[in-house]
């Protein structure tokens, strides 16, 4: 009788099953160096097109007051860098930090020109502020300051602070308003300033207390008027448009000497 204790034979695999083994290692050790191969050959196509696209020309659109160079130095983008390494967001947030820049829009243009459209904000007055002048937008915002002395080329609104949004957008509102009446163009010096009773004008001179509102109604008026006051020849004090309805006009007071006051 055989003993229990006796070991098992071991079997052996047969030689074909060990044969399928190494075909399938062999298959997969060829796959996985492909792999590598066309990962290899992708890296290095793609820093040969990195080298070849590269920025070579920067053309740039919509500015009208901001030179060309100044809008390329706050890019910082220098020719030779690589067209597909440039981010068109990071661009974006360095050129919005130009106030004059409202919005810009970039494209790549093969094999090595990079294209930018700015809008650029509107000057619409002059912020004269502690004897110093600043370049505002319609929104209020401060563009640019006006070093030394400067003939002023837009209308004028005067120590109004940039904080006071809402006196600045009135005082932009009746800018608009003089505008839309070709008022502007017909003046030399415009200033917009602030009492108790609201916003006055003046305008060469000729004062004018305005209010708030209906700034387009209220010139109408003055307009309409302006033309039988001025064949009159009588010097005006001011004159009130903060009244519906009317035009109220201030002579000046005469003096015993015959001098008007």
């Amino acid at each position: 009788m055989r003993s229990k204790n006796k070991k098992k034979r071991k079997v052996r695999k047969p030689a074909y099953r060990r044969g399928e083994k190494l075909a399938i290692y062999l298959k997969r050790g060829t796959f996985i160096l492909m792999a590598v191969i066309i990962i290899a050959v992708l890296v290095i196509g793609m820093k040969l097109l990195t080298r070849h696209f590269s920025v070579n020309e920067i053309i740039v659109s919509g500015n009208y007051h901001l030179d060309k160079d100044d809008i390329v130095k706050n890019m910082n983008i220098k020719k030779g860098k690589p067209l597909l390494d440039i981010r068109s967001t990071e661009i974006k947030e360095r050129l919005s930090e130009n106030p004059w820049i409202k919005s810009a829009a970039l494209k790549k243009q093969f094999p090595g020109t990079l294209l930018i459209k700015v809008e650029e904000a509107a000057p619409r007055a002059l912020l004269s502020i502690k004897k110093k002048l600043y370049i505002i937008d319609d929104d209020g915002n401060i563009l640019e300051r006006i070093k030394g002395e400067s003939i002023p080329f837009l209308p004028v609104i005067k120590e109004i602070s940039p904080k006071n949004k809402k006196e600045i957008s009135e005082a932009l509102k009746l800018i608009a308003s003089l505008s839309e009446k070709n008022i502007l163009s017909s003046r030399e010096l415009i200033e917009i300033g602030t009492e108790s009773y609201g916003l006055f004008v003046n305008m060469d001179g000729e004062f004018i207390k305005v209010g708030y509102g209906d700034y387009s109604e209220k010139f109408k008026r003055w307009i309409e008027l302006e033309p039988e006051i001025r064949k009159r020849g009588v010097p005006i004090k001011y004159i009130d448009l903060r009244f519906k309805d009317s035009v109220i006009v201030k002579p000046m007071k005469k003096t015993r000497k015959g001098k008007s006051s």
